[in-house]
């Protein structure tokens, strides 16, 4: 990490309390809505979510020009302590209000990413960048390893005493809004980056080449599973392992694994740019062995092959994207509407994601359909390695013969 600017550590920094918080209490969120419903519920909260997110990333356009990139991002914070904090008062009763937490969940979640995003793509420098995400993706899982353990073992210890499970899980909400205040004071203040060059005509009436309709299709497939899987396999692991701490065990051994993955990705994607297939071949492979084994065997099976493999893959998709960035004409001034239309089209896809699931479980045992669900998943992540490769090879100069 010696190599990195001051500014890209401070970034980390950053991220890596975000989650941590989010990691603490995102699984247990989700298992809270399922416990107190149902899969359904836990479905309709991540629609109202997800598709909040999109607008609201979608508005940052129209906010930059009258705020900082750094105190929008602590209204995020904020916003997001308010989320659990509503959920440490209304308790069991959270499930009645699902749909506007979801709206409060995704403004939070859209104006951060923004954001964040942006202050990513301008301080992270080109040169760098692998070794960058390989950095930030060995943080993200550090903190993803410790926050569902430590999240579990919260809600078993507060679970045992006379104060029950449900307040084991409202404590681990207090502690993570707690968590979001202290990291509005460690953000502290950004580097200031000028105004914006923006209008979103923008993104309706510019010429978009090739790779980055690309990159837009790459994410329009990746919306399509990513966060839905992480949100039925959380579940699924929850209703196999029947309890929050050997939950909160089970994906930490998980995050641990990825962390040595992202960190070998950085010399391995140096050395070979074409080891992402490892990543391809992994997460397809772990998605069908864990539909196939629904049992601690293939729960195992499921965050080893994984773990292993998919973080090499999503090092490759950050720098390919990134870099295609770069090759845009003009200034992160006169881009931003490139950054703003990627991630609407990731928000409309992960909203379309979870629509699809909320309608499919309506046809029978939710558990049961939820297994039958991860065999549709597996073409995607090789869809998305199609178009990544077709990407690299476009920004790939042909040698001359």
């Amino acid at each position: 990490m010696k190599n990195l600017s001051p500014d890209e550590r401070k970034l980390l920094i950053i991220q890596g309390l975000d989650i941590l918080a989010a990691s603490l209490a995102g699984i247990f969120t989700t298992v809270f809505f399922f416990s107190h419903g149902d899969l359904k519920v836990t479905t309709l909260y991540n629609i109202a979510a997800f598709a909040s997110m999109t607008f609201f990333y979608g508005s940052s356009g129209f906010l930059l020009r009258y705020f900082s990139s750094g105190t929008l991002m602590k209204i995020s914070l904020l916003a997001f302590s308010l989320f659990y904090l509503l959920l440490f008062f209304l308790k069991d009763q959270s499930i009645a209000y699902v749909v506007p937490l979801g709206i409060l969940s995704g403004f939070s979640g859209g104006i951060y990413w923004a954001t964040y995003n942006l202050n990513q793509y301008i301080l992270a420098h080109e040169r760098r960048r692998v070794s960058y995400f390989g950095w930030a993706g060995a943080i993200f899982n550090l903190a993803s390893a410790v926050g569902p353990g430590v999240g579990g073992l919260i809600i078993m210890f507060v679970g045992r005493t006379s104060l029950g499970l449900t307040n084991g899980y409202l404590a681990l909400f207090l502690i993570v809004a707690l968590i979001n205040i202290i990291t509005v004071f460690v953000i502290g203040k950004l580097p200031a980056h000028g105004s914006l060059d923006f209008s979103y005509r923008h993104i309706w009436e510019h010429r978009r080449s090739m790779r980055w309709k690309l990159i837009l299709g790459q994410n329009a497939v990746l919306g399509l599973f990513d966060i839905a899987l992480g949100t039925v396999t959380g579940v699924l692991f929850f209703v196999i392992v029947k309890n929050e701490a050997d939950l909160g065990f089970v994906l930490t051994v998980a995050s641990t694994i990825a962390i040595a993955s992202n960190l070998y990705a950085i010399p391995l994607l140096t050395r070979y740019p074409s080891a992402f297939w490892i990543g391809v071949v992994g997460s397809a492979l772990s998605i069908i062995v864990f539909a196939l084994y629904q049992s601690p065997l293939g729960v195992w099976a499921y965050i080893i092959i994984s773990g292993l493999t998919v973080p090499i893959f999503n090092n490759r998709i950050s720098t390919v994207y990134f870099g295609t960035l770069d090759k845009e004409e003009g200034g992160w001034q006169q881009k931003y509407h490139l950054l703003l239309e990627r991630d609407i089209v990731l928000g409309i896809f992960r909203t379309i994601s979870f629509v699809g699931l909320f309608i499919f479980l309506q046809f029978g045992n939710e558990i049961q359909l939820a297994k039958s669900w991860l065999y549709l998943l597996p073409v995607l992540p090789l869809a998305l390695a199609l178009l990544l490769q077709k990407t690299i090879a476009l920004a790939t100069p042909k040698i001359k013969s």
